[in-house]
């Protein structure tokens, strides 16, 4: 997979928050979206977002590759 690819999907359940609304924005399945994140964070070797059923939000290091991704 393309990494700024995934990278783009990440800034995007990023800033809304949903791996659904990105989805629906990059006109991508959820579970692509998915896919792309846990490949980054394969690739990264570092957990980007904390998941549970409910909410969603970045790590540390999410937050620091998020800061870097928008540069």
């Amino acid at each position: 997979m393309d990494r700024f690819r995934c990278m783009e999907t990440f800034v995007r359940v990023a800033r809304s928050g949903s791996f659904t609304t990105a989805a629906n924005q990059l006109g991508l399945s959820r579970a692509l979206i998915s896919r792309h994140v846990a490949m980054l964070e394969d690739r990264l070797g570092v957990h980007l977002l904390h998941r549970t059923t409910r909410s969603l939000s970045l790590t540390d290091e999410g937050r620091s590759y998020l800061a870097f991704c928008e540069r």
